[in-house]
């Protein structure tokens, strides 16, 4: 094995014993999960986003193993290669990150606009409900979308979303999504309990 291989595995086994362990906190109250562990500050994972993670786990692991059983070193120096630059370009944790950009005409330097908004560049040419609302709204309703699409309820929405770059703070966030849930709802097809 190669040491990018062994770093790999290493911490394939870590993230499954971490996973095992998110296992049994599932089961826990809100309080007795805070006293396990000094956890960094986050969301407390749901037990099906858990065992979502265990399931890619065992199939990245499934995948490795048998890369490994051929000899061939690559994947492993790819997958080091994806989680570094995955932390460098794309995860907004602390201020040292590079923001994905979008391909878009820069601002010559004599204007006074600035070259990349935050928020604008994460903003798409949409038509909707959401027409002629301030583009912060439609950001925060597009995001809403997308986090229902992916599982979240709408308790989850308020902070996962301000968290995000360039976004508003839980407060305002509520506020948007409140007086915007029926559309949110229609466009996602989904319904809260």
């Amino acid at each position: 094995m190669t040491p990018a291989d062994e770093r790999v595995t290493s911490l394939l086994a870590a993230w499954r014993k971490s996973l095992l362990m998110h296992r049994e906190y599932t089961r826990l109250s809100d309080s007795e999960y805070q006293e396990q562990q000094a956890w960094p500050p986050h969301e407390r994972p749901s037990p099906w986003v858990v065992d979502m993670a265990a399931q890619r786990l065992a199939d990245l692991d499934r995948i490795v193993r048998s890369r490994l059983a051929t000899g061939d070193p690559s994947l492993s120096e790819a997958l080091e290669l994806m989680a570094l630059l995955s932390r460098m370009m794309d995860s907004p944790v602390g201020p040292r990150f590079i923001p994905r950009a979008e391909h878009k005409e820069l601002v010559p330097k004599a204007s006074a606009a600035p070259v990349v908004a935050p928020v604008a560049v994460l903003a798409t040419p949409t038509s909707g409900p959401e027409d002629g609302l301030p583009e912060i709204e439609r950001i925060i309703i597009r995001d809403a979308r997308r986090l229902l699409g992916w599982g979240r309820e709408w308790y989850e929405l308020p902070g996962a979303i301000s968290r995000m770059a360039g976004r508003p703070g839980p407060a305002e966030v509520h506020r948007v999504l409140k007086q915007h849930r029926a559309d949110i709802e229609a466009a996602t097809d989904h319904r809260a309990a």
